[in-house]
Parts: C-alpha cells; sequence; structure tokens
C-alpha cells in the first residue's frame, strides 16, 4: 500500500493556521502587508525577529508560525498576495500597545506595503464597558459600531477608520468567555478588517476602467450604427477592423482586471463569511458591525461588479457585432467570387470559339498550301505518264482537306491528353 504523495500535506492544510487563545485583559497588534512582484520574502526579517527575541524561529518556508512570547504570542501567517503579523500582550497594568514589543525599526525591514494596522484591546470580564466619554477618548468621534457576539457574552466596538499614528482602533469587551473562543473572535475582527482591504483594493482600478468603458460603448454604438447602413464591401473592411481593434482593447482591460476583480469576491465573500460567524446582537444607539460594513463596503464591491460585468457585456457585444460583419463581408465576397467565375466561364466560352474559328482557318490555310503542293507534283507527274491533270487536282482537293482536318484533329486530341495528366 502506498500513500499519495501529498497526502500529509492536504490533512495538514485542514490544521494550519491555528487561532491562539487570548486571555483578557490584553492588547493586539495585527498588520497585514501586501506583496509586489518585486518584494522579497517576509521569512527571514521574521527569522531574525525570533533570534533577537529568542524565541523559537520559523520552520525553513513556513508558511505560518505562532509562538509563545513574554507575556504574550507572536504570530506570523503568510497569503497569496499579502502576509500578516499579530503581537498579543496579556496580563493587567498593561501599557502603550503591542507593537511597542517589537525591536525599533524592525517594521522597516518588511518588505511589502502596509495595507492593514489594528490595535485592538480586550478588556476582562470584571472590568466596566467603557463609556461614550472613553470611547469618544478612544476612537476621537462617536460614529462608532458595535455588536454584541458570541451569543451576547461579548461586546465589539469599532470605527474602521485609520488613526492619525496610522493604526486603526478596536476594543473588545469580554464577556466571560474562554481564551481560545477569544481568540477566535480576535481572529475573525482581524480578518474582516484584512479581507474587507484586500477587497477594496479593486475599487480604485474599478473607477479608473468606468470612464474607458464608456467611450468604448459609445464607440462600439457608433460602428453598430454604421452597421446598419448599406455601404460598399470597402467600408465593411474598414468597420471590421474598428471592431477588431476595439475587441483587442477591451480583451487587454480585461486581462488588466480579471484578477483583481476575481480576487474582491473571494475576499468579500470572506468577509460576509466572517461576519455570519460573529453572531451579532444589536447594541442600542449604535449600528451592528455587519451593518456599518454592508452600508459601506458592499455598494464598492457593487462598483467593482457592474464594472466587471461591462466589461464582459462590451466583450459579447463587440463578438457578435465582429461575427455579424464578417458573415455580411463573407457574403459579399462570395457574391463577388461568384461573378468572377461567371465572367471567367463566358470568357472561356468566347476563347473555345475563337479556338474553333482559328482551327478552321488554320485547316483551310493549311489545305490551301498543300493542294498546291499536290497541283504542282500531279503536272510534274503528267509529263511521264498520261492521266487527266485536272481531274486528278480536282480528286486530290477533299482528300487533302480531309487529311489535313484529321491532323489537325489528331494534334488537339494529344494536346488535350497531355494537359489532362
Amino acid at each position: 500500500m502506498f500513500d499519495h504523495p501529498l497526502r500529509q500535506i492536504l490533512n495538514d492544510e485542514v490544521h494550519g493556521r491555528p487561532g491562539l487563545p487570548v486571555v483578557a485583559p490584553a492588547r493586539i497588534t495585527h498588520m497585514a502587508f501586501t506583496l509586489g512582484a518585486g518584494d522579497g520574502d517576509p521569512l527571514p526579517a521574521v527569522r531574525k525577529l525570533c533570534e533577537a527575541k529568542g524565541i523559537r524561529p520559523p520552520a525553513d518556508k513556513a508558511l505560518h508560525h505562532g509562538v509563545e512570547v513574554d507575556g504574550g504570542l507572536f504570530k506570523y501567517e503568510r497569503h497569496g498576495e499579502f502576509y500578516r503579523l499579530s503581537v498579543s500582550l496579556m496580563g493587567k497594568n498593561l501599557r502603550g500597545e503591542a507593537v511597542e514589543w517589537l525591536p525599533a525599526g524592525w517594521l522597516d525591514t518588511l518588505p511589502g506595503q502596509r495595507m492593514v494596522a489594528i490595535h485592538t484591546h480586550v478588556i476582562a470580564k470584571g472590568a466596566p464597558p467603557p463609556t461614550p466619554a472613553q470611547l469618544l477618548k478612544v476612537f476621537g468621534h462617536d460614529e462608532i459600531a458595535c455588536s454584541r457576539v458570541n451569543q451576547g457574552k461579548s461586546t465589539v466596538w469599532s470605527d474602521f477608520r485609520i488613526g492619525d499614528d496610522g493604526y486603526s482602533r478596536m476594543l473588545i469587551h469580554d464577556g466571560g468567555i474562554t481564551p481560545h473562543r477569544l481568540g477566535r473572535l480576535t481572529r475573525r475582527l482581524h480578518e474582516i478588517e484584512t479581507y474587507r482591504m484586500m477587497a477594496l483594493l479593486a475599487l480604485p482600478l474599478a473607477r479608473d476602467l468606468q470612464p474607458r468603458l464608456s467611450q468604448m460603448e459609445v464607440a462600439l454604438s457608433g460602428t453598430i450604427e454604421h452597421m446598419a447602413i448599406e455601404q460598399p464591401p470597402s467600408d465593411d473592411a474598414d468597420l471590421l477592423r474598428q471592431l477588431m481593434t476595439l475587441s483587442r482593447d477591451i480583451e487587454q482591460m480585461s486581462n488588466q482586471s480579471n484578477y483583481r476583480f476575481s480576487a474582491a469576491r473571494a475576499y468579500a465573500a470572506l468577509v460576509a463569511k466572517r461576519v455570519a460567524e460573529l453572531g451579532e446582537d444589536r447594541v442600542d444607539n449604535h449600528q451592528r458591525l455587519g451593518v456599518f460594513l454592508d452600508r459601506r463596503f458592499s455598494p464598492a464591491m457593487a462598483t467593482c461588479a457592474a464594472v466587471e460585468s461591462r466589461i464582459a457585456g462590451l466583450a459579447q457585444r463587440c463578438e457578435r457585432a465582429s461575427n455579424l460583419l464578417r458573415t455580411r463581408v463573407d457574403i459579399a465576397l462570395e457574391g463577388q467570387n461568384q461573378r468572377l467565375l461567371q465572367s471567367m466561364e463566358k470568357r472561356g466560352r468566347q476563347q473555345l470559339m475563337l479556338q474553333e474559328t482559328v482551327e478552321g482557318l488554320s485547316v483551310a490555310a493549311i489545305s490551301y498550301y498543300v493542294i498546291g503542293i499536290v497541283g504542282k507534283l500531279i503536272e510534274g507527274a503528267a509529263k511521264y505518264a498520261p492521266f487527266d491533270e485536272k481531274f486528278a487536282q480536282f480528286i486530290s482537293i477533299p482528300v487533302v482537306i480531309a487529311l489535313v482536318w484529321l491532323a489537325a484533329r489528331h494534334i488537339k486530341r494529344k494536346v488535350h491528353r497531355a494537359a489532362g495528366e
């Protein structure tokens, strides 16, 4: 019995990126960095951090790494086009933010560009929930989304805004859930923000493409209107070239945007799934997190979906118009070819008639000269043998004509036979 070579890898994928427990009170800093084509691997920087802090380093080519640190946890996760870092500090009398655990300047050594940065404070069960004044101090305004989650056992506040220091803020009031459930809750909240931002990467592209799409739609409509007018085949060929150029531009636009829009759909689906997993309940005088996101995030995704649909629809319309015009051009060419064949057939018949006329004239001319030669021969022979010279010449005329005609016919058949071979 032999195991499939990917069996262990596929089995371990289910257990990859495990959630880490969080014990309240805690302060967590979560960051996500996008990676471009020219960016390096973040793993060497993570390994140097672990060595500097004296903690277990990640394995070679590791896609995720979680390790306990003094009073908390450090976690690294690598995804397709981004990676995430989390630092969790747990215990009483916490001061500052969890990001301060990282060595000074270490963040500057990381490859890629920062897309997400969140400071999350977890309040212990016994502590009172934050007052409106405290929320105003943390967030700087009162436009805050809030939900009770985990069957109403915990409460979450966030404004989904980036502060002056470059970090978003999030508060969680622990309602007495287990550390692992609290860890999963913080993970879901951080994933919502990460996937939301990654999905929104498609929005600037969608906005940039809209003016170009409008121009292409106007150009295609104008071309289709010209197609409805009867015009010479040369004009149809020009229209077909215009459609081919337009089709090329549409395909280029589709290739440019297809990956980004597909990724946005996948990220948006993950956001919706994570929001549903929260099990939200409403808190008085606050919008739920899911409602807040739905009113602001969903229209952006709808814009991306609309642009993607317009590109696909424009490509289909252009293809249909090209097929119709190509059919009309083919029909016109077929008519031209038919008329050309008829003209060639007419010229062939004329050439055949001319050839037969020339053959008749040739037989007459050759017979005339041969009869003259035969007449001379008869005149010479009459001097040595008594016969009727005039009668002999008269009899030779039809014989010569018949022989010349037969000879010409034989040559014609021989030539036709050689041409047929």
